[in-house]
């Protein structure tokens, strides 16, 4: 009896994991989005790299025309950039959604380099993973005793990494959302993390939600933010620490790039 009570209980542990894999692979995966990598991955930054200055309406414009030399037809035109228009969420959302369940994604799957150098020797305490991903950053906080939340776009890279933590032993507390509908709170975090994510809101929501004394710590390619754009976004805080070094980015193919670094704490 034992034996197969144990049996039971090892065959619904196994087929709990594999529901929480399979619901994660199905997140998105939307057939009529599948132009949307190639906008957001080669049309942009090609703009972008010839006119740094170029505006949303100009973008999809261009677009337009692009699409409309490539013998694309004017109804499937007026879909795409209406999609772009009044459903950017869900296109961003079914985006990530692709790349985290993609086992071809390359990214950079360790804690972030910087956020491991600035917490050693700091006492755990709360900590807010902004656009989280698949969890990183939160499952790496999380074992050193922090006591992690955070929140993300892709709700199948926020399923993963449940998934992981559970497997750890670990609670991370955890929300499928965009920025914009995520509840701050006042003086909650002792320390805001940003890897390779900017906040989308403005940033005296997620300011008031860092308790004093409390630190930001940053990291993000040049063309997030330019390159005083960071000083300038956390000009309330106090700047302890900046740089920008030629390195490998945590995303976008490993390439490297300008990489901005920014440790700021509230007074």
């Amino acid at each position: 009896m034992k034996v197969l009570a144990y049996l039971l209980r090892t065959h619904f542990h196994r087929l709990v994991v594999g529901m929480l894999v399979c619901s994660a692979l199905a997140f998105g995966q939307k057939p009529e989005y599948d132009f949307y990598r190639e906008f957001r991955n080669t049309f942009v930054p090609k703009l972008h790299a010839e006119n740094p200055s170029v505006t949303k309406e100009e973008i999809l414009q261009r677009y337009a025309e692009w699409l409309r030399s490539q013998g694309v037809a004017d109804s499937e035109i007026a879909r795409r950039t209406n999609l772009i228009q009044t459903e950017r969420d869900l296109l961003e959302s079914d985006y990530w959604n692709r790349f985290y369940t993609n086992s071809k994604s390359n990214f950079n799957k360790a804690p972030n380099s910087f956020l491991v150098q600035e917490v050693e020797g700091r006492p755990p305490g709360v900590a807010l993973d902004y656009a989280m991903g698949e969890g990183r950053n939160a499952i790496y906080l999380a074992k050193l005793g922090w006591e992690v939340w955070g929140f993300d776009i892709s709700d199948a890279g926020v399923a993963l990494a449940q998934k992981r933590a559970k497997e750890l032993g670990l609670t991370l507390h955890t929300a499928a959302v965009r920025d914009s509908e995520y509840e701050f709170g006042k003086e909650r975090f002792d320390l805001i993390l940003f890897s390779w994510s900017m906040p989308l809101v403005p940033v005296e929501r997620v300011l008031d939600s860092l308790k004093p004394g409390g630190i930001v710590v940053m990291e993000c390619g040049a063309d997030f933010v330019g390159r005083n754009g960071m000083l300038k976004m956390f000009d309330a805080l106090q700047i302890e620490f900046y740089e920008i070094v030629r390195a490998k980015s945590d995303f976008y193919d490993r390439r490297d790039t300008d990489v901005l670094r920014m440790v700021a704490k509230k007074p």
